[in-house]
């Protein structure tokens, strides 16, 4: 573009119509930009919530499975003293 700087602007309209579409695709582009940035960012920040939830969600998985394990003794735990149990009532309904 002819003369084209910060102190000495092109005029509109001396420009031919191919340098009227490189300034505008030149505006265009950088006001793409910061577009294109944030655009990046909200996906690098979609991308790390992901990550943490999946680890929050793999986390409680382990802790799901240790309680369900526990309680899998427990109820075991109670069905042997059931038995245990019966076995004196029926002793005793013997004597």
């Amino acid at each position: 573009m002819k003369a084209d700087t910060p102190i000495a602007l092109a005029d509109l309209t001396q420009m031919t119509v191919q340098e009227r579409e490189l300034l505008l695709d030149g505006i265009r582009n950088r006001r793409l930009k910061p577009v294109k940035i944030y655009e990046e960012l909200s996906l690098m920040q979609s991308e790390a919530r992901k990550e943490k939830l999946e680890q929050q969600w793999e986390k409680s998985l382990e802790m799901f499975q240790k309680d369900l394990a526990r309680v899998d003794k427990a109820i075991e735990t109670l069905e042997a003293r059931g038995r245990k149990l019966r076995a004196f009532e029926l002793e005793i309904e013997q004597i």
